[in-house]
């Protein structure tokens, strides 16, 4: 793995890009749980950066920036493993799980075909180096990444979308009890389309009868899973659900 990164403290510069990482992040979080339902992962690279002390309390203890894989987010913390051997810190060391809040992510990065999406602390570097060094360092990750003044976020596979669905629809029609299950911390289906961002899937259960009212282990229901996660999009969902339709005309 790539040397870590060692700030003692963000610089104006790498805190915006930090602030745009963690807005962002749920484009992030999608593409990972997208490939919790790829036969074969699709992404190569999918990784979150944070800071990591002995002591954040003391203010002459190093600080340093490191990567975190393997990463799992539900809706409140995110947990994964360092991949980044620290310098000087003693407290973690490679292959530790850790766990995370959002608000101390300062970075992501995943990969679709060797090309980088995210990476906004990556581009501020990169924007420092010549084009030899940039270049170089390039080769070292294996990726492409665009020019140092953007960032590209991954895009979504309407087609993916539709498999995803058909299955649903079909696993629903098969046994209508799946959509009561409990999949861990006990989230229904519903919970789980709601923190992944399956929009379609959140209004296909919707209709065919789910629990909205139902919490999981922690106590959160599945519209507070989407509020958690980002996407206004599926929260309306649920509004619109909640929304008294039209009696049938009985003249007809």
């Amino acid at each position: 793995m790539s040397k870590t990164n060692f700030h003692r403290s963000l610089e104006p510069d790498l805190r915006q890009a930090a602030l745009k990482a963690q807005a962002s992040f749920k484009h992030f979080w999608y593409q990972v749980a997208t490939d919790f339902n790829r036969i074969i992962p699709a992404l190569p690279v999918a990784c979150v950066k944070a800071p990591f002390s002995d002591n954040f309390d003391d203010p002459d203890a190093p600080v340093e920036h490191m990567w975190v894989d393997d990463v799992y987010f539900d809706g409140s913390t995110i947990r994964g493993v360092l991949i980044n051997s620290p310098n000087t810190i003693a407290s973690i060391r490679e292959g530790d799980e850790v766990t995370l809040t959002l608000d101390r992510i300062e970075d992501w990065l995943c990969a679709f075909d060797d090309d980088a999406h995210g990476g906004y602390s990556v581009q501020v570097l990169r924007s420092r180096m010549s084009p030899d060094e940039r270049e170089a360092h390039d080769e070292a990750w294996g990726l492409n990444f665009p020019e140092p003044d953007s960032v590209s976020l991954p895009e979504s596979s309407e087609e993916f979308e539709e498999n995803v669905l058909i299955q649903l629809k079909e696993q629903i029609e098969f046994d209508r009890s799946c959509m009561h299950e409990e999949y861990g911390e006990g989230r229904t289906l519903l919970h789980l389309m709601c923190l992944y961002g399956r929009r379609t899937s959140v209004r296909t259960l919707l209709d065919a009868g789910a629990d909205p009212t139902k919490v999981c282990d922690r106590g959160w229901t599945a519209i507070q899973c989407a509020q958690a996660a980002g996407w206004d999009d599926i929260v309306s969902e649920f509004e619109n659900a909640a929304e008294p339709r039209d009696a049938p005309d009985s003249s007809s």
